[in-house]
């Protein structure tokens, strides 16, 4: 970002000499240091060797709004590598959860939906998981590729939909798991119904406990970087307003 001095004759009013004198060139836009910085609907298309920090930094100089600003970064972060890794990683919970909710389907006595959401919750998850990966191999391959495929085959309702089945399966895991105390993990003599095998049980609790911490650490580190950005670019424009003189 550079600053560009005008000056202005000696006939003009002090007043608009003070809004004429200093401007701020940001990309192929120039501004007044006070013009709103807040207006943009989509990502734009950058180039891929482009830092993530730097895209944030332009994305914050562009979005409307500070809540705007947040879903861009928020974005940004989930498109990166190292996003894509924690995806990758994260399909092998799923995965274990399909094959040990087939393998055990009856046995939990204590609950009998408990096997059955360890099974149906893997399926959803890897499903949305694969569309992850899958939207953004594509958009690494080109993004005006990956949002014309995304128009004609409906991904984007698939996305919406699957995330609200997930949502509510999750809420659905809470209560079932969380309504018991820890079972008998075998099944006794004394109450041959309270009991639940412990792969199931304990994997239903990891999973649950898994999309807690996901998700907490998610919104953690989406809220340190825009707190970050935000305050760094006050701070900035401050200054450069302060030490801004016209000629």
């Amino acid at each position: 970002m550079k600053i560009l001095a005008t000056s202005n004759s000696m006939s003009n009013p002090p007043k608009q000499e003070q809004q004429q004198c200093i401007s701020i060139q940001y990309g192929d836009e120039t501004i007044t240091p006070y013009q709103s910085r807040w207006s943009v609907n989509e990502l734009k298309e950058r180039p891929t060797n482009i830092s993530v920090f730097s895209r944030i930094y332009e994305e914050y100089s562009d979005a409307e709004h500070f809540f705007e600003f947040t879903h861009k970064t928020a974005s940004i972060l989930l498109q990166t590598k190292t996003a894509s890794f924690v995806f990758a990683v994260s399909l092998i919970l799923p995965l274990v959860m399909m094959s040990v909710g087939i393998s055990n389907l009856e046995e939990c006595p204590l609950n009998r939906n408990i096997p059955v959401f360890v099974l149906v919750g893997g399926a959803i998850a890897s499903l949305k998981l694969l569309q992850v990966l899958w939207k953004q191999y594509n958009r690494r391959r080109g993004p005006a590729e990956e949002e014309a495929s995304d128009t004609r085959n409906g991904s984007t309702f698939m996305d919406v939909l699957t995330t609200l089945f997930l949502i509510v399966w999750f809420i659905y895991g809470n209560h079932i798991i969380y309504r018991y105390r820890i079972p008998h993990f075998e099944q006794t003599t004394e109450d041959p119904e309270n009991w639940c095998t412990k792969n199931v049980y304990l994997l239903t609790m990891i999973s649950v406990a898994y999309t807690y911490t996901l998700v907490t650490l998610t919104i953690l580190i989406v809220f340190i970087v825009v707190c970050t950005v935000h305050f760094q670019n006050h701070r900035r424009a401050i200054r450069e307003t302060d030490e801004a003189e016209c000629t």
